[in-house]
């Protein structure tokens, strides 16, 4: 069933996807170059962008993709100051996505139930991280408690505060969108080659996609993702296999 599916996708539907796919991409790599200028570190668009792309493919490999961390390693500069830029980076993409999966809740009876608890609880973590990783409070109280984490606790928060007072602000949430828009446009191509009836209403649960098929229960999201899909597509009627 899922082979049928495969070859229901036409090629040239699915170059323009690709193409799309990384149009997108300059959308998150300006976002990280804006962050890492805040933070007092120059890094041109292009450089950023191919970065953004080696730190995809090193998520692919490890739990809810924080192997996409790992691209700091190809900076030269702080090391501080580069993990704040890729943690606010990170967490400005999950409340894009948080965002975005309200329509589909909203809209959606169906989907009240186990997902929309999911959901719930992952918007919950979600605020309660913010709180605790943009404190200095617990940056201090880090410090206090493990004496040798008093250095790397106090330069997190000051490259934190600095973030959040413009760099994780408008623009990085508007280059945010940049990216999903033409994630969106991709995703509707494939969709009107694998389920062409009913793409207005499964264009509202994509976001609920990625956004519980990355939590760090499976690397790179392989197996999650894929049974999450299953389920959207299922209950909006376009079956297991089309997911």
């Amino acid at each position: 069933d899922a082979g049928d599916a495969f070859r229901r996708v036409a090629p040239l539907t699915l170059a323009g996807a690709v193409t799309l796919t990384m149009i997108g991409y300059l959308g998150r790599a300006r976002r990280w170059s804006l962050l890492l200028g805040r933070c007092g570190i120059a890094l041109p668009t292009w450089t950023s962008y191919r970065l953004t792309l080696v730190g995809t493919f090193y998520g692919m490999m490890t739990p809810g993709r924080v192997g996409e961390f790992a691209r700091v390693l190809h900076v030269p500069g702080r090391r501080s100051a580069m993990l704040a830029s890729v943690v606010w980076d990170r967490v400005a993409d999950v409340l894009i996505l948080e965002a975005l999966c309200v329509p589909a809740f909203a809209l959606v009876p169906a989907w009240r139930g186990p997902l929309l608890w999911a959901y719930l609880g992952l918007v919950a973590c979600t605020l309660g991280g913010i709180s605790v990783l943009g404190s200095p409070a617990v940056a201090r109280w880090a410090g206090r408690v493990l004496p040798f984490l008093s250095g790397p606790a106090e330069r997190w928060g000051a490259n934190s505060r600095s973030l959040l007072r413009g760099g994780a602000s408008l623009a990085s949430f508007a280059w945010g969108g940049f990216f999903y828009v033409f994630m969106y446009a991709a995703a509707w191509l494939l969709l009107h080659d694998l389920a062409p009836g009913t793409l207005p209403r499964l264009m509202l649960g994509l976001p609920v996609i990625p956004l519980l098929g990355n939590l760090p229960v499976a690397l790179g999201g392989l197996g999650l993702r894929e049974q999450v899909s299953a389920s959207i597509f299922r209950q909006f009627g376009a079956g297991a296999a089309t997911g």
